[in-house]
């Protein structure tokens, strides 16, 4: 029978914490910002996998995320064909929940599993016991086993129309930032092979594209022509330089826009090895000419090297230096539990990683994730530990190490965390410093479009995170951080005159809402109140027949929450207290500069203070 109606969800709240008691959600406060205080990001985000999907199918299609159990149960009682769940090892416990109501109220659903829970499943449930909970688990990319159930054309291009915005934003300013990250998957899998990796696995160790350059590009301006306050598109590819020849061609198309270069970056993926690579083949300004804003590197260890292909031919350091003096953030990832880590070695390692000054980080244990070449050698020597669901993530305690026990590999990422802040300061001043770089680059540049449109971009956001220096100093964990916090105000300075009034009118206000929330953390700490996700509706109605930028219309079953309503009015009494602030400084004081004011006030005044990485 051809299916009428699909239903795709992600798994019900209430979601299982993190063993800091972080938001399993809230991906900046959780990893990449997470030690920084109240200048740690909390940022949201969205199933983008399901959203993908239904774009992709003729056949009608709702899209629940983070719906409560009762909302789940409503939606499976109106009747649907298909129902697809898309999770993580850490939600399986209630996907198996899921799955036994729909078998029971709907037995003729067919019920997909799909993303890293449902690879984390198949790899822990014989058939028979998979069976008693779903049809298929889904390997790999979805789209094509999702037409051919359907029995559409398989080899028609996978679309990517606008999806929800992602975004972050400081939580003494706005809880629930409006979205600022566009999202965009240029190809899915990696050749690369390493053995930790659940996406080599769950993609056969191969990569698909699904963007090409050329499109790439229109699908970013996409999001710059219909949005105006996305200031960065974040890009799924596991190692964007692995492809030269694809990055190559999209610095070509990215330098033909201009207008985008002056507003928008987007946030990519590389290794030490391919980005040298590229760099020693096409000039470091090559790179510099990508757009690229920020760049996930997976630096795993000073001694990776010696087991992995990411570290043989380039110095780690000078790759992160090089990019940091362009302007481009990193977020360096650092693994603790290796077996060759010892007592006598894992403390060196750590402050090598350290020494590389990421502007974002993640610091997480090794993690042996079911479906994995790791999880089953570790499984066949006895070295699993068998672990609830809802502890199977990056900071699992589920691998047996050689040396180190449990709660020091723990203990050390979080002191790893903690020593990042101590010895840079939080990951926001990093980013100022990194934002003056690419400024700087930018003046001395021969490149025309690189020296007048890029340099205005990075001299918009060097005025924006300049406004944050004043709580940074308050606050500065110690002396040496407030040296650095002194020293970034100098340089901005020195390379872009006086900060005008309404910075210094906007960077008084939030050095006031900083040291309010720093001052209620002594009774009240930020990870009391793990970060939630309100339940929303999405309804594809015109599959196949759309031709709307935006094909989706957006639902708040049973209204919006109280405690979001709650959260709301005071991010918006915060907002139009400091846009009367600021728009008063402007009309009384001299010494504005225009493409920094309007760029701040316009920020406050559509309570769009949120950014990316």
């Amino acid at each position: 029978m051809q299916p009428q109606k699909i239903l795709l969800s992600t798994p019900t709240f209430p979601y299982p914490t993190l063993p800091a008691n972080d938001s399993l959600t809230d991906a900046t406060g959780q990893r990449f910002t997470k030690g920084d205080g109240v200048f740690g990001f909390i940022s949201h985000t969205h199933c983008f996998a399901n959203h993908i999907l239904a774009q992709n199918t003729d056949v009608p299609t709702v899209l629940l995320e983070y719906p409560r159990k009762a909302d789940f149960e409503a939606e499976v009682a109106k009747g649907y064909d298909v129902i697809g769940i898309s999770s993580y090892p850490v939600h399986l416990d209630r996907v198996k929940e899921m799955c036994l109501h729909v078998r029971q109220v709907s037995p003729k659903t067919r019920i997909l599993l799909g993303s890293y829970g449902g690879q984390a499943f198949a790899a822990t449930h014989d058939p028979q016991e998979q069976d008693k909970y779903c049809d298929a688990v889904i390997q790999g990319e979805g789209v094509k086993y999702l037409r051919e159930l359907l029995g559409e054309e398989t080899d028609r291009p996978i679309k990517q129309a606008l999806m929800p915005k992602a975004g972050g934003s400081l939580p003494y300013v706005c809880r629930n930032p409006r979205g600022a990250v566009g999202f965009l998957v240029s190809g899915l899998g990696c050749i690369g092979g390493c053995d930790f990796c659940s996406s080599t696995a769950l993609f056969d160790q191969k990569r698909q594209e699904l963007l090409s350059p050329e499109a790439l590009v229109e699908h970013m301006q996409l999001y710059f022509d219909h949005f105006e306050d996305v200031n960065q598109v974040f890009v799924v590819e596991e190692d964007h330089f692995r492809q030269p020849r694809y990055m190559d061609e999209l610095r070509s198309w990215w330098m033909q826009r201009p207008e985008l270069m002056e507003r928008v970056d987007w946030f990519g993926f590389g290794s030490i090895d391919y980005i040298g690579r590229f760099a020693k083949k096409h000039g470091w300004d090559a790179i510099a000419e990508l757009g690229l804003g920020c760049v996930f590197i997976g630096v795993e260890s000073k001694f990776a090297g010696e087991h992995y292909e990411k570290r043989d031919d380039f110095d780690a350091k000078e790759v992160f230096d090089r990019l940091h003096g362009m302007g481009i953030r990193t977020i360096g990832a650092w693994i603790c539990g290796w077996d060759f880590h010892h007592h006598g070695n894992i403390h060196e390692d750590l402050n090598y990683f350290v020494s590389l000054k990421p502007t974002y980080q993640q610091l997480t244990r090794l993690s042996p994730f079911p479906g994995t070449a790791l999880y089953d050698k570790l499984k066949a020597d006895g070295r699993v530990d068998e672990v609830p669901w809802e502890d199977v993530h990056f900071w699992s305690g589920a691998q047996k190490n050689t040396v180190l026990q449990p709660h020091e590999t723990l203990n050390l990422t979080e002191d790893g965390y903690a020593l990042l802040h101590k010895t840079w300061g939080p990951s926001l001043l990093r980013r100022l410093e990194v934002l003056l770089n690419g400024y700087e680059y930018c003046s001395r540049s021969s490149n025309p479009t690189i020296r007048q449109h890029r340099g205005l971009y990075f001299k918009r956001q060097a005025a924006t995170f300049w406004t944050l220096l004043c709580g940074m100093d308050r606050l500065a964990p110690n002396g040496v951080v407030r040296r650095r916090v002194r020293k970034a105000d100098e340089r901005y300075r020195q390379l872009l005159g006086e900060p005008t009034p309404v910075m210094r009118t906007m960077a008084r206000a939030l050095d006031g809402l900083a040291t309010s929330l720093h001052l209620r953390q002594a009774v009240d700490s930020l990870n009391a109140h793990p970060k939630e996700e309100p339940f929303k509706r999405y309804t594809y109605a015109k599959n196949g027949l759309s031709d709307s930028a935006v094909p989706y219309t957006t639902e708040w079953p049973g209204g919006t929450p109280g405690w979001l309503k709650r959260e709301r009015a005071v991010d918006a009494l915060k907002f139009t207290a400091v846009d009367a602030a600021m728009r008063t400084a402007r009309r009384l004081r001299r010494g504005g500069d225009a493409e920094i004011d309007d760029h701040l006030t316009g920020m406050v005044k559509r309570r769009a203070f949120g950014f990316g990485f």
